[in-house]
C-alpha cells in the first residue's frame, strides 16, 4: 500500500513544496500540497472542545478544518516554514498546534512517557525550514511532535539541503 503525505506550506513561494512533492512521488508517496500562507488559521485557544464537547472536531471554524480532515488520513506531514529566533515562525506553529483533535483525551504510557491516546492512525512529522533555524532544537521538536502523534520523526532539514530529505517509513 502506498503512503499518503501532506505538505503544509506556510511560505508565500511554493517552490520548496513542489520539490518535496516530486521527491515523495519518487518514493511512491502520494503527497498533497496545501498552501496555508493565504488561509485564515487561528491559534489554538486550549478550550478542549475537541476532547470534551465535539470529539475530534475543533471548535474554531476556519480554514484549518480541511487540513485536519486530511491529516487524519495521512501517514506523514511535512511542514515548510520560515524560522524566527531559531524556531518555526508563528504561522508554522499555529498550523501544528491545531492537531490536537487527532488525539483522544485519554492518556497512556508510550515509550516510557505519558501521551494522549490516538484517535486516528499514526502520523509522522518532518520539517523543512528557511532561515537561521537551530538544527538541534528543530530536530528535537520533530521528534516530540511525531511521538505525540504516534509516529516517528522524518527530521528537520534546512531548505538549502532539500536534496538530503530522506523518507523514513
Amino acid at each position: 500500500m502506498d503512503s499518503t503525505g501532506l505538505i503544509l506550506n506556510t511560505l508565500a513561494d511554493g517552490t520548496i513544496a513542489h520539490q518535496l512533492q516530486s521527491k515523495l512521488a519518487s518514493e511512491k508517496v502520494n503527497a498533497e500540497v496545501i498552501d496555508t500562507s493565504g488561509m485564515k488559521i487561528s491559534h489554538c485557544i486550549g478550550c478542549n472542545y475537541c476532547f470534551l464537547k465535539t470529539p475530534g472536531v475543533c471548535a474554531i471554524k476556519d480554514d484549518y478544518e480541511q487540513i485536519l480532515k486530511k491529516l487524519a488520513h495521512s501517514d506523514m506531514a511535512w511542514l515548510i516554514s520560515d524560522t524566527h529566533f531559531g524556531f518555526i515562525n508563528s504561522n508554522g506553529k499555529k498550523v501544528m498546534d491545531r492537531v490536537l483533535p487527532l488525539l483522544n483525551m485519554g492518556l497512556e504510557f508510550r515509550e516510557g512517557e505519558m501521551r494522549h491516546t490516538l484517535r486516528y492512525d499514526k502520523l509522522s512529522v518532518g520539517l523543512i525550514y528557511c532561515g537561521d533555524g537551530n538544527q538541534e532544537l528543530l530536530d528535537f521538536w520533530c521528534e516530540r511532535a511525531s511521538k505525540n502523534l504516534g509516529g516517528h520523526s522524518l527530521g528537520a532539514y534546512s531548505s538549502d539541503k532539500i536534496e538530503e530529505v530522506k523518507i523514513c517509513m
